[in-house]
């Protein structure tokens, strides 16, 4: 199986409320896993918001605890959305010997093709390598001259050149011509079309199914008066979901719309972009963040900050 095929089924079937009860119960009778569980729910969280990046990275301390297999399996998933195929084999084989040996994780094996006795496969192919290196050449059979050999005509580079300028200018003559034809032709005016209304319930369906490309098909025309705050934040997260937007794309929301309901999650989205393109600014705006009290946003934005 292919292994991003892999991963989202691993998101799409791994019990994540049951692994939180487990965690919830395990901090019953020790702190540490106390603190895990209320971390791993901030794990949950990004990953139902897509933030696959910030997900995988702070699940790591997890996975060198004594936990069930299926974080770890839902670790290699969160790495392979974040950072690819590769990353993923570097953490996988950074686990122990019994977890990467565990039965719940044969298909992660089986995708990475992992096998202990490939471990000496470099040394044989490198000592392969050098034989080549060092095997005597074999002389080239000699070439017999034939008639035809002789009679071969070239073509210079200057003449292939100069064909070659000759079938452009031809084609530059064509297109004028064509195109003085065009202006010669009688040209009738029609009114425009007026922009289609953007069916934000639609949208905002498509974006909860996760189905941001269709999303953006919609997301052409004119929001219907009393929406228009709507339609820029779905704007906003459509382009953050599909990685078109930009920081400053954040800010000019923030500014048009500085009441707006939306402007924790735009905010949020404002101080990620900043933190990934190493912006210290990002502190800032998840402390403005944080300071939202009784947003959605505001508890895990004060996480991220205290990790620092």
């Amino acid at each position: 199986m292919d292994v991003r095929t892999l991963a989202d089924r691993e998101l799409a079937e791994l019990p994540l409320i049951d692994m939180t009860e487990w965690l919830v119960r395990k901090g019953e009778h020790d702190p540490t896993f106390r603190l895990v569980a209320n971390e791993f729910g901030v794990v949950t969280t990004l990953l139902d918001h897509g933030y696959y990046i910030e997900a995988s990275e702070r699940i790591v301390p997890l996975l060198g605890m004594k936990v069930p297999a299926a974080f770890h399996r839902l670790g290699l998933a969160l790495e392979v959305k974040a950072n690819g195929k590769k990353a993923a084999k570097r953490r996988f084989r950074s686990f122990s010997p019994a977890v990467t040996g565990h039965a719940d994780l044969s298909a992660w094996r089986n995708a990475f093709k992992w096998n202990k006795s490939w471990l000496g496969l470099p040394l044989v192919v490198g000592l392969g390598l050098v034989a080549l290196l060092f095997w005597p050449d074999s002389k080239p059979p000699p070439v017999t001259p034939t008639a035809s050999n002789e009679r071969v005509e070239t073509v210079t580079e200057d003449e292939a050149l100069a064909k070659r300028l000759e079938e452009l200018e031809q084609e530059v003559a064509r297109l004028e011509e064509a195109n003085e034809a065009l202006q010669t032709e009688d040209e009738t005016t029609e009114a425009p079309e007026a922009p289609a209304v953007i069916p934000l319930g639609e949208v905002e369906t498509l974006v909860s199914d996760k189905r941001y490309e269709e999303a953006d098909a919609l997301l052409v025309g004119k929001a219907k008066a009393g929406q228009e705050q709507a339609v820029g934040f779905y704007r906003l997260l459509v382009d953050n979901k599909l990685g078109e937007a930009d920081i400053v794309d954040y800010a000019a929301y923030v500014e048009t719309y500085p009441e707006s309901g939306y402007k924790a999650d735009v905010l949020w989205m404002k101080g990620i972009a900043e933190k990934k393109a190493g912006d210290d600014t990002y502190r800032t705006t998840l402390a403005e963040v944080a300071a939202m009290d009784g947003t959605y946003w505001a508890p895990i934005a004060k996480s991220v900050l205290e990790e620092e």
